[in-house]
This record gives C-alpha cells, sequence and structure tokens, in this order.
C-alpha cells in the first residue's frame, strides 16, 4: 500500500508550482511566454497522473478493507492511511483526537502557532475555498498570491504604482519624442510600498452529535455551509473592510470614486452612465449590488424605452448590466445608501492567503445539548494595488472602484 498522505502532498505541491506561474504572468500584467506555457503543460500532465494515481490507491485501500471484513484500527498496519473526505476527518478528530492519522496535522498547526486545533490538508481546505465568479465577487477575479510554505502568515511588501499628486495613471512615467542629437529626458516611476500582512479570521457551526456520527452528511452540509460563509465573509472585508485587523475593502479605499446619485432612494438609467463614464475601462468590470435595488432595476428603461435589464432569472438572476455582468451581494446595503450599487474591476486588487484552514471541534459548551461546536480559522489579506483613482492624460480621473453615493447637498 502506498502512502496517500505523501502522494497528496505531492500532488499539493506541483499545483503551487503551477500557481506560481500563473501568479508571475498576473503580477507583470501579460501572459505566459513560450517556456512557461510549455512547463505548465508538463506539471498539468504530471498532476493528472498524480489524481490517477491517488484515485486508484484509495480503491485499492478500500478494497482491502472491505475484503479483511474487520474494522481498522490505528495499531492496525492495514488501518487507512488517509482520511476520505472532510466530513471523515472531523467526525475522527471530535470522536477519536488521538488518531494517528491527526498526528501530522496537529504538529503542522502547531508550526503555525496555532494551538487546540488540526490542519486541513490542501486537498480538502481547496473545497473550502472552491469559489466561482458566480459564488463570490471578489476572489475569482482578484490577484491572488499563495502562502508562503515555510512562512504563510509573513507580511510582503511590494511596490505599487503612486497616483498620487503630480503623478499620472503611469505612476509618473512619461514618454516623449527625442529629436536627433536631443538630450533624452530623465523620468523615474513613483511609487509606495504596499504592505499585506494576513489576518486570522474564524467561522463556526453546531452541528448534533447524530449529524457528526455520519461522515458523508457531515461532509456534504458542512463544506458547504463553511463554503459560502467563508465567501460571504470575504467578500465582505474585500468589498468594505476598512483596514483594521482585516483587509482594505475597495469600494472603503483612496482608490475608489464616488459618484453622486440624482435622487435620494433611487437608481436611476442617468446614474448607471454616469458610473460607467467614471469607471477605468478595458479590464474585467463587474458590477455588485444589493438586491433591494432590483424593483427599479427590472422596470428602468433608457431614453428609447428599452428595458436596460433582462436577466436569467431561471439561472440566479444572472444578466448583464450595459454590457457588464452583474452579481447581487447579500453584504451590499439596502437601496438609498451608498454603495448599494458599485461597478469594479478586481484585476487591481491583491489578496495575500495566509496560513490555514485550521478546525476545532468543542462539545463542551453545549454538551447538555449533545452538540459540537465545530470552528475553522485562517489568515488573509488584501488591498487595492493602486493609492488613488487614476488620472487620464486630458486630466480627466477614472477609477477600477466606482461606488454610487448619495445626492450632494
Amino acid at each position: 500500500m502506498k502512502n496517500l498522505i505523501e502522494l497528496r502532498k505531492k500532488l499539493a505541491a506541483k499545483k503551487d508550482e503551477m500557481r506560481a506561474l500563473i501568479t508571475t504572468a498576473q503580477t507583470e500584467k501579460r501572459g505566459f511566454t513560450e517556456e512557461e506555457e510549455s512547463k505548465f503543460s508538463g506539471m498539468e500532465n504530471e498532476a493528472r497522473a498524480m489524481e490517477d494515481e491517488i484515485k486508484l490507491e484509495e480503491r485499492a485501500q478500500q478494497l482491502a478493507m472491505s475484503s479483511a471484513g474487520t474494522k481498522r484500527t490505528p495499531d492496525d498496519l492495514q488501518h487507512e492511511s488517509e482520511f476520505r473526505s472532510f466530513g471523515d476527518m472531523i467526525k475522527t478528530y471530535r470522536e477519536n483526537p488521538h488518531d494517528e492519522r491527526l498526528k501530522e496535522y496537529r504538529e503542522m498547526a502547531m508550526s503555525n502557532n496555532t494551538t487546540g486545533g488540526i490542519f486541513v490538508p490542501p486537498q480538502f481546505s481547496a473545497q473550502l475555498f472552491e469559489v466561482t465568479p458566480e459564488t463570490a465577487i471578489v476572489r475569482p477575479r482578484a490577484l491572488v498570491i499563495p502562502a508562503d510554505e515555510n512562512s504563510p502568515d509573513a507580511s510582503i511588501t511590494f511596490p505599487a504604482l503612486d497616483q498620487g499628486a503630480g503623478s499620472n495613471m503611469y505612476g509618473g512615467v512619461e514618454v516623449n519624442w527625442i529629436g536627433e542629437g536631443d538630450d533624452k529626458p530623465e523620468t523615474s516611476a513613483k511609487f509606495k510600498d504596499l504592505n499585506l500582512t494576513p489576518h486570522e479570521v474564524a467561522g463556526h457551526i453546531v452541528v448534533t452529535d447524530k449529524l457528526l456520527r455520519n461522515s458523508s452528511a457531515i461532509n456534504t452540509i458542512v463544506t458547504r455551509l463553511f463554503r459560502g460563509a467563508i465567501s460571504a465573509a470575504e467578500d465582505d472585508a474585500f468589498l468594505y473592510g476598512n483596514g483594521v485587523s482585516k483587509p482594505t475593502g475597495a469600494i472603503n479605499s483612496p482608490a475608489s470614486v464616488t459618484l453622486p446619485r440624482k435622487t435620494a432612494g433611487t437608481i436611476t438609467y442617468i446614474d448607471i452612465v454616469g458610473m460607467l463614464a467614471k469607471a477605468k475601462l478595458g479590464g474585467d468590470l463587474v458590477w455588485s449590488a444589493s438586491q433591494s435595488i432590483l424593483p427599479q432595476l427590472l422596470t428602468m428603461k433608457d431614453e428609447a424605452g428599452n428595458l436596460i435589464f433582462q436577466p436569467n432569472i431561471a439561472n440566479r438572476m444572472t444578466g448583464t448590466l450595459l454590457g457588464y455582468p452583474i452579481r447581487f451581494s447579500e453584504n451590499s446595503p439596502i437601496l438609498g445608501e451608498a454603495s448599494d450599487l458599485v461597478l469594479t474591476d478586481y484585476g487591481y486588487y491583491v489578496i495575500k492567503d495566509g496560513a490555514g484552514i485550521f478546525i476545532q471541534a468543542s462539545e463542551h459548551p453545549l454538551f447538555k445539548q449533545n452538540k459540537t461546536i465545530i470552528k475553522a480559522f485562517w489568515n488573509v489579506d488584501g488591498k487595492p494595488w493602486l493609492n488613488g483613482p487614476l488620472k487620464l492624460k486630458n486630466g480627466y480621473e477614472v477609477s477600477p472602484f466606482v461606488k454610487l453615493g448619495i445626492p450632494q447637498p
């Protein structure tokens, strides 16, 4: 029998290499070079081969267990060497905390200064962060820097273009046409340090002990609930966070611009057109909105009398607004408040992942109720790449982060 833990570690390491290639290209705002494309394709083939090997080994171990007809224990040499699912891991952690399979993950948690919990291996934690552009707004569209293997929670600092006074949208870089024999003018880019330090964030869920005994059910339910909660919590922080022990939200950052609405408590076609005019075009813009604006949005018409928003109601109310996708967020302020509608390009937002996910399970607070509290915690930070709006050559100001405000007094 092969060691599934080691096989999955190798697969996770290979995927980290693939992510590093993608991150490098994204950071440099370019696609893959021919050499990188070839290298990435090779790693993809290796990763698929590893996944196939893992699946075969899982089947082999399950067959060995069923053939024996007896329940395996940690002392048995043929004891299953890896957890079948996230639910199986939680169930084991709660019912048999001294299971030998937990030892390594507990040590990994301690090496990250986490006590009383265990590290969730990549094959399971990836499920919790497996969000799509339909289920999360920011993470699938932002530049994500993965956690460093040796010091995952260490701060990272890199240069960001300075759009401050006396600068331009290229951070002070100027291009000049030079006549023959003329001196080349000196120019230098203006940068400011962008520092990202992963902050700890935690969520918890209460489950009955009866449910906890069913590893298949707990895997399905807990994974789904935690994934939704993580997605919502991160979106809220990446959009509206104040930067105090949490990410700096794009909408509340100095890089955003606010367009005052024409009429209090109302969103008009003119407001939407005005927001688009203030947005930095050319990227992957997306609208995010409060569900409370739907009555106005669904009945809004342009000057020719055409409905401007006709969503696919059968597919989670997806659709486009002035050509750009729109997503409805539970975190958005209610109709009439600032930011009930925003237009953003998260290619200008940077996320730094830290250590985690870790889990803890405790029955003590709810022991008499036969319930267990499951806590998941991880570390992450995020900030806009810009420190101010962008100024075009003609002086017109735009931003990748535009919010609809309240009327001017």
